[in-house]
């Protein structure tokens, strides 16, 4: 009972941390959150700007609430509510607007009519939303706050896709009121990038092409194969493999399995946000497969694999003779190079992105095969050190608040939860029966499950990004500490 009891007090303490420390990564978009029309109000905190272009306007997804809005967001210090409105679209869509008038106020919130400056490139083609996309991977919040930007006609976007709900209605009088921006269609950008980059645009588009001239049943066959090869770096694998993980080794077993992610995560993240390199489906949409938002340089599924494709051949090597450990070898090169070969197909990286990323795994897997024999503070050490993670806390917490990325922020509660939980670690080595194994993996996924859809629920509940960041945070603290703290709990009963 005291054990329990002081797992839900750190649980508790562990959430307040996750609310204090989150960075101020959601872009409140305060300008959006009013709900009521009113009076021009004592003190206006935010501007949205409507563009619009014939029937249609300018709306962007985001990447904390996952709905659509207009760009907009808080009044800095010293500036107008004009000043604050084309500020907030050129950081949120690339756009540079001429701000017009006023349309209305709603509470805190300046609404007003805005005017491109120049053509907006609006792609001809349309991902799996319908909605034509807007070229926007050089504004300054894209894949930080904004997930992709469109000219959509806001009737065509479904009532439970809006984040201000209550304001939808208004959309359509706000945009007649606005005067119409020119745009300007495209299909290849590629003369806005490097040469590199051109040529390998270049590639993705013969492999396409050449696996288009293939007879159906190939394609089909290549198709799954791709698709197979390409799961090391979905999220609902990676969750999965942290299940089986536990069924496997057990909760220390599902922390050396923790290092291999948040290795590969956090590095790809802090490198894609530092170079900004846009991917071949942003500068020619219709080499895009799949969706795929935020920039493309290093592919993080490629790294992904080959650390974890790598770590695989390191253990089963101590298991099996000198000779099976060297002909294992070039299946698991296989998986990652069809990992890479999968990225490039879908369009969403360039070869260059995939051959960076298996040569950063590469080192990455060596550093940890050479870390895991050390004779003196190895990985298994490490782990089981409280201090070992909250020190990785401590660098991602300032890096998370630098970077006010919402990934960073979702790690650095993870990271939380497993400093939180750490120290219920069982003493004895995990030793159940297959039985055992069986029922602590059923128990642990219908936890997650339990857990993934109450946090998803109570994000919907509120339209406020910082209260949306702070329960999905709270979230992956509660889902390290059921991992780690409640695997560590059902072991010792298991047995």
């Amino acid at each position: 009972m005291f054990a329990l009891l002081r797992i839900v007090n750190r649980l508790c303490f562990g959430l307040f941390l996750v609310c204090v420390a989150l960075p101020t990564a959601a872009t409140a978009s305060v300008a959006n959150e009013s709900d009521a029309l009113g009076a021009m109000p004592a003190d206006i905190v935010g501007a949205v700007c409507v563009i619009r272009h014939d029937n249609k306007m300018v709306m962007l997804t985001e990447v904390i609430t996952k709905k659509m809005s207009l760009p907009g967001g808080y009044i800095d210090k010293g500036d107008t509510p004009k000043q604050a409105a084309a500020r907030e679209a050129l950081e949120e869509t690339g756009i540079r607007v001429k701000v017009g008038d006023l349309l209305e106020y709603r509470r805190r919130a300046a609404i007003f009519g805005c005017v491109a400056e120049s053509p907006i490139l609006v792609s001809s083609f349309q991902d799996n939303t319908g909605y034509s996309m807007v070229a926007s991977w050089f504004a300054k919040h894209y894949a930080t706050e904004v997930k992709r930007v469109y000219l959509v006609d806001p009737y065509l976007v479904e009532p439970e896709k809006h984040r201000f709900k209550i304001s939808a209605s208004l959309l359509a009088e706000w945009m007649e009121k606005t005067p119409s921006s020119e745009i300007e269609m495209y299909s290849d950008l590629s003369r806005k990038v490097n040469s590199l980059h051109r040529l390998e645009l270049d590639w993705v588009e013969q492999l396409q092409l050449w696996v288009k001239s293939w007879p159906d049943v190939s394609q089909r066959v290549f198709s799954h194969i791709i698709a197979v090869v390409n799961l090391p770096g979905e999220p609902w694998f990676l969750a999965l493999l942290a299940i089986v993980a536990i069924g496997l080794y057990g909760p220390t077993g599902l922390l050396q399995l923790a290092v291999v992610l948040l290795l590969a995560t956090f590095t790809s993240g802090v490198i894609k946000l530092g170079l900004a390199s846009p991917r071949p489906s942003d500068i020619m949409p219709e080499l895009q497969q799949i969706n795929a938002y935020g920039f493309g340089f290093p592919s993080g599924h490629t790294l992904m694999a080959t650390m974890l494709w790598g770590m695989c051949w390191y253990a089963s090597s101590k298991r099996v003779g000198t000779v099976v450990k060297w002909l294992l070898l070039p299946l698991f090169l296989i998986l990652i190079v069809g990992q890479a070969i999968a990225r490039v197909w879908y369009g969403v990286h360039f070869v260059s992105d995939t051959l960076a990323s298996i040569l950063l795994g590469v080192i990455f897997v060596s550093a940890l095969i050479v870390w895991h024999s050390a004779s003196s503070y190895s990985l298994q050490q490490a782990i089981v050190n409280r201090w070992f993670w909250l020190s990785m806390s401590f660098v991602v917490g300032i890096v998370a608040g630098l970077s006010q990325a919402p990934l960073h922020t979702y790690i650095f509660a993870l990271l939380l939860g497993i400093v939180l939980s750490v120290e219920a670690l069982p003493d004895k080595p995990f030793s159940l029966s297959f039985l055992g194994r069986f029922k602590l993996m059923l128990i642990m996924l219908t936890g997650v499950g339990v857990i993934g859809a109450g946090i998803e629920f109570l994000a919907t509940l509120s339209s406020v990004s910082l209260i949306v960041l702070a329960v999905r945070g709270a979230g992956w603290t509660l889902a390290a500490i059921w991992l780690i703290a409640g695997s560590s709990a059902l072991t010792k009963r298991l047995k």
